[in-house]
């Protein structure tokens, strides 16, 4: 029996909730009374080999996502008075840097994901991205100070919160910002398909996330809640139920594309896509708004009476003056 909480390092009452087995493996989701945050036991990362060869992951590296999402859009947005140093801890392929460093900020970046590394910087052209964990980046810049450390998508991954945190904190400046974002705790798991050990190990909601925050040293600024919208419904329907009308000519490809473009390419630039391959791709997203749309808008409707319906949630927190 835990008696003792990974996340909040406090002794109290842990509730069990449910089993998942994964490859013969048994995973125990336990949540904790006193910080409402949930954990699986074994808290263990699978390591960068398993990101790197795992299909959601390795997918983004031939079909990179090109443009920044809401969540970045909206950090930026919040801090465009506050400019300055930035360092993205799971940086990806670098579109949320892209973004930043049109804004002016000094863009560095670390993920342990070596193939995301070298699209990062072959899309965006992106200089100071190393395939490094914290640790180790900490290690070989030990005076780098930064204004903005974002970590998006990457707490549920870790195994090690408090210490990620506290060396999260040993980098920013006085008063400097965190951005993160994580799943949501009480979404609809249709939603949220991926949100299983071993790739994600924790579960949060705003609750639990602050009640970490504030006792590691910082004051929440900002909350914001991400719900699924009618389109990401559509895909979501798609990807469930539309394997007996899906072709992959888009993303065969897109996947020719990105190879010609990684072999003849030597300079810092983006893969292009023929007009061929823009008219496949609109001619599919038709194809799934005609097939899905309808129950698509049936379920986002019903979404709408619960809270189920929030996919995700990001934040903004400022270190504490002590």
């Amino acid at each position: 029996m835990i008696q003792k909480c990974p996340l909040c390092e406090k002794t109290g009452t842990i509730l069990q909730k449910e089993t998942h087995i994964d490859k013969g493996t048994t995973y125990t989701l336990f949540e904790c009374t006193l910080c409402s945050a949930q954990f699986w036991n074994p808290l263990k990362n699978p390591g960068a080999e398993w990101y790197e060869h795992d299909t959601k992951y390795a997918q983004r590296n031939v079909d990179p996502i090109l443009k920044p999402n809401l969540k970045h859009k909206d950090t930026i947005g919040y801090l465009s008075n506050s400019v300055g140093k930035v360092l993205d801890v799971g940086c990806g392929v670098g579109n949320f840097l892209a973004l930043a460093q049109k804004k002016g900020w000094d863009c560095w970046g670390i993920d342990f994901d070596r193939d995301s590394i070298v699209t990062a910087k072959n899309t965006f052209g992106l200089d100071n991205l190393e395939p490094l964990d914290l640790t180790t980046f900490i290690q070989n810049h030990s005076q780098e100070r930064f204004n903005l450390v974002t970590f998006f998508d990457v707490f549920e991954h870790i195994d090690n919160h408090v210490a990620f945190i506290t060396e999260v904190k040993s980098v920013l400046q006085p008063a400097g910002y965190i951005a993160l974002s994580v799943p949501y705790k009480h979404s609809w798991r249709f939603l949220v398909p991926h949100d299983w050990p071993p790739r994600h190990l924790t579960r949060w909601d705003d609750v639990s996330i602050s009640y970490f925050l504030e006792a590691n040293g910082f004051t929440v600024k900002k909350i914001w809640k991400e719900s699924a919208t009618w389109y990401f419904l559509v895909m979501k329907l798609r990807w469930k139920y539309g394997k007996f009308v899906r072709f992959g000519l888009v993303k065969s490809a897109k996947q020719k594309a990105y190879v010609k473009n990684a072999t003849q390419t030597t300079s810092a630039t983006a893969p292009t896509y023929s007009a061929s391959i823009k008219l496949m791709h609109a001619v599919a997203k038709a194809k799934d708004v005609v097939l899905f749309g309808i129950p698509a808008l049936v379920v986002w409707m019903v979404l709408q009476f619960t809270d189920k319906r929030n996919t995700d949630f990001y934040l903004i927190a400022q270190v504490k003056n002590d």
